[in-house]
């Protein structure tokens, strides 16, 4: 057995992402640049890239319960995305409804094999939580795309920081009452879910996507898809 396989034969928990990871998107949605373009502004994706909540990963920021709150750093983000973005200042507000109006429409759908890995985690006697840099309030979506309960669900809009910033990592660990090197962390972004797993001492499982590996098979196990990780846990663990 390797190493990798006996550090995640002696975990005690497994921790997930949320989108990208265990649910996507139900349909395409342009890009915020695009529907601006559609709208006869001029964006860009480098300038969305600036002001869209990733761009922030890592960082502290304000959060749902602090004044100004979390809502409002958004807003105030999105706004300046629009002006630069062409949009007069008069009406900045009322494109930024139709955005707000647009991202409404997302509705989470659970990756096909999310709840059958989900089960047979708890069945290996593992606990179960869920780390994400998510921006509204995150168990109506778990609620929409059908997934089970999870013993402890730490989210970046609620605690004020971003992954890999590692106070969610510690926040995610210390809800479940798991030590992190007894934790795996599954996650689709690199810099985010890795990064910030090895960091706080977790060991990474990295769902490649078709990316091309990051050549660390000792510290990182790598899966092609959630279903791959989802046949070795079954069949390994």
């Amino acid at each position: 057995m390797s190493l990798l396989a006996r550090r995640l034969a002696a975990t005690e928990a497994v921790v997930f992402d949320f989108y990208g990871t265990l649910v996507e998107h139900d349909t395409e949605f342009p890009a915020m640049w695009e529907f601006l373009d559609g709208l006869g502004y001029r964006s860009h994706p480098e300038l969305e890239s600036a002001f869209e909540p990733n761009a922030f990963d890592g960082c502290l920021t304000p959060a749902v319960a602090d004044e100004p709150d979390h809502q409002s750093w958004l807003e105030g983000n999105w706004r300046h995305f629009l002006r630069l973005s062409g949009v007069p200042e008069e009406d900045v507000d009322h494109v930024l409804k139709q955005l707000q109006d647009f991202q409404a429409t997302y509705r989470p759908r659970a990756v096909a094999c999310a709840n059958e890995l989900i089960g047979v985690v708890r069945e290996r006697g593992r606990k179960v939580g869920l780390c994400s840099n998510w921006e509204t309030p995150i168990r109506p979506c778990l609620d929409e795309a059908g997934l089970p309960p999870f013993d402890a669900v730490t989210v970046s809009a609620e605690e004020g920081a971003r992954k890999p910033h590692g106070l969610l990592f510690d926040r995610v660990a210390a809800e479940l009452g798991v030590a992190a090197d007894r934790i795996a962390f599954v996650g689709d972004t690199w810099s985010a879910d890795v990064v910030g797993a090895l960091r706080a001492g977790m060991s990474p499982v990295w769902i490649r996507g078709g990316r091309a590996s990051r050549g660390l098979p000792d510290l990182v196990a790598e899966f092609d898809t959630l279903g791959d990780f989802h046949r070795y846990i079954r069949d390994s663990l």
